[in-house]
């Protein structure tokens, strides 16, 4: 299906307090509204109606990935890759790469302190090229739908994010991308959609996954997945 993407970055805007220079806060008014227009690509031509889809990252068009010939499935070092211990987890998760097929993937077994590690440490016991690489997937529950599961991906009772370790999600942003899944006269209003990070027994259910150990791949139930444009940065 079809990604919708998040751009998870945290947007703030600036609340001019001081009462007692007008001189500077019309300055400060002045630049702001300067900056809004720029940002909005609204120039200095008169207002524009914001474009809907322009909440969208649109990237560019996924290549056909090459598989190797001689690709006989995912390979790993029970020893040095997963600690000794090749769970049915684990062994799921590479049937799961070997059907699609993922020659790419790789796996690596973290010590129980690993969260308490520094992005640095991770990024070295992963061998990743940089912390940006690092990711998160948390699941997250419209708490305002009147949906029952997740078979419709525009009211979905729940969904999946994918961001960076070294971003922020930004709920309200998260939220309109939701609602903006609908055409415009379908559209769901700002009342029925509230996220929160759904409880540890609920992603359980729907991932089949322990704690802390939630990926895209493999979940146990269908969520609609959202991702965030700067991952697809990253890797593209």
């Amino acid at each position: 299906s079809r990604l919708q993407i998040l751009e998870a970055t945290m947007v703030y805007d600036q609340d001019d307090r001081t009462k007692n220079n007008s001189e500077n806060n019309n300055k400060s008014r002045k630049k702001i509204k300067k900056e809004r227009k720029k940002n909005a690509g609204g120039g200095g031509g008169g207002k524009k109606k914001k474009d809907e889809k322009s909440i969208y990252f649109s990237p560019p068009p996924l290549s056909s990935a090459s598989i190797p010939k001689d690709f006989k499935g995912i390979h790993v070092d029970i020893d040095k890759d997963l600690m000794g211990i090749d769970s049915d987890v684990q062994k799921r998760l590479r049937r799961l790469c070997n059907d699609i097929p993922v020659p790419s993937a790789k796996f690596k077994r973290a010590p129980s302190d690993y969260y308490d590690w520094d992005l640095e440490q991770r990024r070295d016991c992963l061998q990743a090229p940089h912390i940006n690489y690092l990711c998160k997937t948390m699941i997250m529950r419209n708490t305002k739908t009147n949906a029952t599961d997740c078979s419709d991906r525009t009211n979905s009772k729940y969904y999946m994010i994918v961001i960076q370790y070294t971003a922020k999600m930004n709920k309200e942003k998260l939220q309109k991308i939701v609602r903006f899944l609908r055409p415009e006269k379908e559209r769901m209003s700002k009342k029925s959609v509230n996220m929160r990070v759904a409880s540890p027994e609920d992603g359980v259910m729907l991932s089949g996954f322990g704690h802390n150990a939630v990926t895209p791949l493999g979940m146990a139930v269908k969520v609609p997945m959202i991702v965030s444009h700067r991952v697809l940065e990253v890797v593209m």
